[in-house]
């Protein structure tokens, strides 16, 4: 295991730890750490957990560390990606928490926003989230992810945008104490379980019509690949359809009537498109 000495001559108490889990991701490593350190003031540490790389990570996280304090990182191997954002939230000072992978990145000034945000209402339990932009692997914009309007009945019928991608949101690294971490065994759907989770725990939303995050939806990635075949919509569907059957009888006559609702609109649609 590789470890870089710990920045504890910095006094400046953190408050928000952005997280990174990598695995041979030395394609992008660079240029994630730089896109955090431009906005790294007083408050913000950069806590990069590598699972035991062997493409050159090691020697970029050696080389950035010794120039920048914010930044921290382990490397060992782990049991995935679940198993590597766990590690973070333990080893994290920030009394609040975001993950951005390698391949992603924040909006100019993202995080001296979050970090206003945060001190004007510190303890308050809450998940603070803007809109993400959705690239493809030639920067072209795919769309704008904009979850303005979530509910945990929205989630479950499956009829709301939820943030899909923790470069664009923020909250406090405590709530895994009354959420739970991340299922180590899930590979791919952690973020959209941990989501419908909060959702379903009534955690309140703050949300910002701001753009924060970026997502690069790279064919190469494990995202990319999973949606390619269709497996994160079936992967969504089978947590959706778990989470139903163990909500109260409330909710679950919620979400009935949302999708009653949506169908009915459907046919509806159809049917003045046919007669028009």
């Amino acid at each position: 295991m590789f470890r870089n000495r710990s920045n504890s001559c910095n006094k400046v108490l953190v408050i928000l730890s952005i997280i990174t889990p990598v695995f041979n991701a030395g394609k992008w490593l660079e240029a994630c750490i730089a896109n955090v350190a431009e906005q790294a003031e007083g408050g913000i540490e950069h806590l990069i957990i590598d699972g035991g790389s062997t493409d050159g990570s090691i020697e970029i996280l050696k080389s950035q560390s010794e120039k920048l304090p914010h930044l921290r990182w382990i490397s060992e191997k782990d049991r995935g990606q679940s198993d590597a954002m766990n590690k973070g939230i333990r080893l994290a000072k920030g009394k609040w928490i975001g993950f951005l992978n390698a391949d992603d990145f924040y909006e100019r000034n993202t995080l001296y926003r979050v970090l206003n945000i945060i001190r004007n209402k510190p303890e308050q339990q809450r998940l603070v989230l803007g809109n993400l932009n959705v690239w493809d692997e030639n920067e072209n914009l795919i769309s704008v992810n904009k979850p303005s309007s979530m509910s945990a009945a929205r989630m479950l019928a499956d009829m709301c945008e939820w943030p899909y991608n923790p470069s664009a949101y923020f909250y406090p690294a405590d709530l895994h104490s009354i959420l739970g971490f991340f299922p180590v065994d899930e590979h791919f759907a952690m973020d959209y379980d941990f989501i419908l989770k909060l959702m379903l725990a009534g955690i309140p939303l703050d949300y910002k019509d701001e753009t924060w995050g970026n997502f690069r939806l790279l064919p190469e990635a494990k995202t990319g690949r999973d949606q390619a075949g269709n497996d994160s919509y079936k992967r969504a569907k089978t947590i959706r359809l778990q989470y139903y059957s163990q909500s109260g009888f409330i909710l679950r006559i919620k979400t009935k009537l949302l999708i009653g609702f949506w169908a009915l609109r459907n046919k509806l649609y159809g049917f003045i498109r046919r007669i028009i």
